[in-house]
């Protein structure tokens, strides 16, 4: 049937038909293999973009692994290592405070621990303190308060004269501690 088709064409008939017959054809090999293959290469090749730029940004963070292992060492000595009870730290906040008292003297009047603050990664203490001394030697106190080690931090102040004394100052203020507990460190030193 169809070499009888053929037979009937012209010359130029048959090219015709030739030519249409392999256009029909690759049209189909486009639709059937070509295309769906094409389609799956650029699904991959965008799937390997994605995952380079996942490997570069891993990279960077990892040149940076050793910043922060020695950041960490520097740290290390405001982490806590146990952790301790409310009392207990508010009992060495205050002797600190009082020894720093002792040291620029001023008379502390009255030093009370007040709030505990817990956030995410660290307690922040706070305390009350009530004191009389030279204007010189509270703030020299102020100043060892806010530059100690333990992470000591006036927060809050109010300074008045203390009547019929000369140079005299009464100070009422707030002093922070900031106590970065071992949950923290664990989950630190667990990443190193």
């Amino acid at each position: 049937m169809i070499q009888k088709f053929i037979s009937n064409l012209s010359e130029n008939e048959k090219k015709v038909f030739y030519v249409t017959v392999l256009f029909v054809l690759l049209a189909c090999f486009d639709r059937l293999f070509l295309g769906p293959v094409l389609s799956k290469l650029y699904t991959i090749d965008n799937e390997i973009s994605i995952q380079e730029q996942s490997v570069i940004r891993d990279i960077r963070f990892l040149a940076y692994k050793d910043k922060i292992v020695r950041e960490l060492k520097v740290y290390e000595n405001y982490i806590n290592k146990d952790q301790k009870d409310a009392d207990i730290v508010n009992a060495d906040f205050l002797s600190v405070v009082e020894r720093l008292a002792t040291k620029t003297k001023v008379n502390l009047v009255k030093s009370n621990p007040s709030e505990v603050k817990h956030e995410k990664d660290f307690d922040k203490y706070y305390a009350n303190l009530d004191c009389v001394g030279t204007l010189e030697d509270v703030l020299t106190f102020m100043h060892e308060i806010n530059s100690t080690e333990e992470l000591l931090k006036v927060v809050k102040f109010n300074m008045s004269p203390k009547r019929g004394v000369e140079n005299t100052v009464n100070v009422s203020m707030s002093v922070v501690k900031v106590s970065i507990g071992s949950r923290s460190s664990k989950e630190i030193a667990a990443n190193k």
